[in-house]
């Protein structure tokens, strides 16, 4: 990230704290909301924008975080602060375990890839909902409470943020470096990659474990936030919404996902209130999208502001 692109980050998150500490309460819980859903949105983009692996199956990391970090807690007595610590790294175990088989099975194909891990999601769903012993099945999970400081929503906020930054940080990173660009050589050409002595497979399992801490990572924050849980966060549908996210703002953006969350939530709170089916109003626009703009909504106002640039600057030359 350049300079320019540091400083504005700097500010946006001062800005962000700032409404978490003056703002009314029901803004805090909104920024808290839309932080988890940022940060749930990003770490699928290193799979679908960066490694180019479309997957409907990120809630089962989200969901298998949000639960394990919840028993620890409300079954075994642990500290909340190391409840917190345990549910990402064994979300990421999760992924190890499921993206082994779906990456050496299906690595190459789309299709494979995508119901693949749709079905491991599912299967964690029902494993959710049916070992009602351990996770009281549909009846989910509450008393999830932030204890000490973290107990006020103004401060869980804050560390939410500073949370969330940390690992759009860390994202970054992952995507600009060596792996990262390895990685994106292997989405746009898989042969050659292997050819010059890439390990496709390793890179493809690599992004999956790092995918799945970081939805385990907003899978924690999320229920220690709303502090219930439900085998719902583990369906399929909870995996569309960070797949629409990417497709909508934009897969092949960094901050594409972050756009495309904006106009899901805006969708929802601006067409519901007119509407019940804001859903199709999102299907519709996911599909539009799809079609005609392959780069998402974000991608195609980069390239507008870059042609103006590019305009501008040609005007600006002398004759």
């Amino acid at each position: 990230m350049n300079v320019a692109g540091t400083v504005s980050a700097t500010i946006l998150v001062v800005a962000l704290a700032l409404v978490a500490l003056i703002a009314p309460f029901q803004y805090v819980f909104l920024e808290s909301e839309l932080l988890i859903a940022i940060l749930y949105a990003m770490s699928l983009n290193l799979l679908m924008g960066v490694g180019g692996m479309l997957s409907l199956g990120h809630s089962a990391y989200y969901a298998i975080a949000a639960y394990a970090s919840s028993l620890l807690l409300t079954r075994l007595g642990w500290p909340m602060g190391w409840a917190m610590v345990a549910g990402p790294p064994l979300a990421a175990a999760g992924a190890l375990l499921f993206g082994a088989f779906i990456v050496r099975i299906s690595h190459r194909e789309h299709a494979y890839f995508l119901m693949l891990t749709l079905a491991f999601s599912q299967l964690i769903f029902m494993l959710i909902y049916k070992w009602y012993s351990v996770t009281r099945g549909d009846d989910g999970i509450s008393g999830i409470d932030a204890g000490g400081v973290l107990a006020s929503p103004r401060y869980y906020c804050l560390f939410t943020l500073a949370v969330v930054a940390l690992s759009m940080a860390a994202l970054h990173r992952i995507q600009i470096s060596h792996f990262g660009l390895a990685l994106q050589a292997i989405r746009d050409n898989p042969e050659r990659a292997s050819f010059v002595g890439l390990s496709t497979r390793y890179h493809q399992l690599l992004a999956f474990v790092i995918a799945g801490f970081f939805a385990g990572v907003s899978g924690t924050l999320y229920a220690f936030f709303a502090g219930t849980i439900s085998p719902q966060i583990a369906d399929w549908s909870a995996s569309a919404r960070p797949f629409l996210s990417n497709v909508i703002g934009g897969v092949q953006s960094f901050w594409g996902p972050v756009f495309g969350v904006f106009v899901l939530e805006t969708i929802e709170s601006q067409v519901g209130r007119f509407t019940e089916h804001s859903l199709l109003a999102t299907g519709i626009l996911a599909l539009v999208v799809g079609i005609y703009l392959p780069q998402g909504i974000f991608g195609l106002l980069q390239a507008l502001w870059q042609r103006r640039r590019t305009i501008a600057a040609r005007r600006s030359k002398p004759v």
